[in-house]
């Protein structure tokens, strides 16, 4: 059988493994310095960055930024002479933004992410993210846990967006929501599987104002977690072992890239501090901040509270104004759920909503009559809670927000690739 070879060089060889004599190397030119001594040149592909200094029996073209090259040459220790080269991919001389330093701008980093991603620092955030999402998995799959996938649009999703809007779109003529929470759906999963997870994409529009946070974004991740016949502390108990365990992990294995972030991350001491709904607001009423009632905590209040505790804080029991209409109220405490929201330390506010999930059906009716919802727009859920669901208790966690609590990030647009950040138009 005859073998179409590509119309281009075939990689052999990553450039961390490059070793001395003979090379022929396929890499991105990352910079370029040139003087009186010589050109100093920096390549970059997927495994690592290396500057050689350059020797050339013939004279170099116009080298350009993130131009693409494949060389034959010899290596002897950083020093490279050039037999051949051949410029695949040339870039233009001026390039939009400067991938070495990532903007602080949210607009600059919106609209050049496709740019940006080929930052180093920025590729070193995600691959621990990778990481990230890699043991909180492993954890779950230890524990029996069952990962499904995530549904991307509903004729329904969940309601209790804390002001951000619903995205809509339509199939076949029919309204449907971009999916902002996969709630209902692990509720209906639980049934046939009793402990699920799914990695989900979440959409909300939210305010613009929120672009000021540092910690939304409209298009986000979360490892979205149900229990069935477990209440809320069972599933509080949970998500601290699997911190536990995932940042154990990154410690252990992957502190030669975590070190250049965050090298003073602690794993979290168990179990964390609690305090309740109405215990938190008269704490932060003591620190000067108001809470609007029945309302909850607002996130300059979440920011404070993380700061003056050490350690991660659970808040629970909030009132049933609050949140969406899935929660179970508290039969000792009517006006309040079974819930719970995790704030992180130093300041990084939620990453963890959760709590015990109402599974009668008269309830959930009741529920979203009281939150100012249509019932008829939650008939494919209200079917099945007729049907018959499982009680059961539950969690997301906000897998960008953990990332950058652990890498110690400023901004949470950092901790996605292509991010759809609060207000920002891509082409404008």
């Amino acid at each position: 059988m005859k073998v179409t070879l590509p119309p281009y060089p075939v990689k052999e060889s990553e450039l961390v493994n490059i070793k001395e004599g003979d090379v022929r190397i396929l890499a991105w030119i990352h910079d370029i310095k040139r003087d009186e001594k010589g050109t100093i040149i920096t390549l970059r592909d997927a495994s690592c960055l290396r500057t050689l200094k350059l020797k050339s029996k013939n004279p170099l073209g116009k080298l350009t930024k993130e131009s693409l090259i494949y060389i034959k040459g010899k290596l002897s220790g950083e020093e490279l002479v050039i037999d051949s080269y051949n410029i695949l991919v040339k870039a233009p001389e001026k390039l939009p933004v400067n991938i070495d330093v990532l903007p602080k701008d949210p607009k600059v980093f919106a609209r050049y992410s496709y740019l940006l991603i080929r930052s180093p620092r920025y590729a070193k955030v995600l691959k621990l993210q990778q990481w990230i999402v890699h043991y909180a998995r492993e954890f779950l799959y230890k524990e029996g846990f069952v990962e499904l996938l995530s549904p991307m649009i509903s004729p329904c999703s969940d309601p209790g967006l804390r002001g951000a809007k619903k995205l809509r779109t339509k199939l076949y003529g029919e309204e449907y929501e971009l999916m902002s929470s996969v709630i209902m759906f692990k509720q209906s999963a639980v049934s046939a599987f009793e402990k699920v997870f799914f990695v989900a994409r979440n959409v909300r529009e939210e305010p613009p104002e929120n672009c000021n946070t540092g910690r939304h974004l409209c298009e986000f991740t979360q490892i979205d977690i149900e229990w069935a016949f477990k209440g809320m502390y069972d599933v509080m108990r949970l998500c601290e072992k699997m911190l536990v365990y995932v940042i154990s992990k990154l410690k252990k294995r992957h502190y030669d890239l975590l070190k250049e972030f965050n090298p003073d991350l602690e794993v979290p001491k168990t179990p964390f501090k609690i305090l309740t709904y109405d215990e938190a607001v008269e704490e932060l009423r003591k620190l000067g901040i108001e809470t609007p009632k029945g309302k909850e905590l607002t996130q300059e209040g979440e920011r404070k509270l993380s700061e003056v505790y050490g350690g991660p804080l659970w808040i629970v029991h909030y009132p049933t104004s609050s949140r969406g209409f899935y929660y179970m109220e508290e039969p000792t405490r009517p006006g309040y759920n079974r819930d719970f929201n995790l704030l992180l330390p130093k300041g990084y506010g939620e990453v963890v909503d959760g709590g015990e999930r109402e599974y009668r059906y008269e309830k959930i009716v009741e529920r979203i009559k009281f939150m100012g919802e249509d019932p008829a727009r939650y008939k494919w859920f209200l079917e099945l809670a007729r049907i018959g669901i499982p009680p059961s208790a539950g969690f997301g966690l906000g897998v960008e927000r953990l990332t950058r609590y652990i890498l110690s990030l400023e901004h949470i647009w950092e901790a996605v690739p292509f991010p759809k950040i609060p207000g920002i138009r891509y082409n404008s």
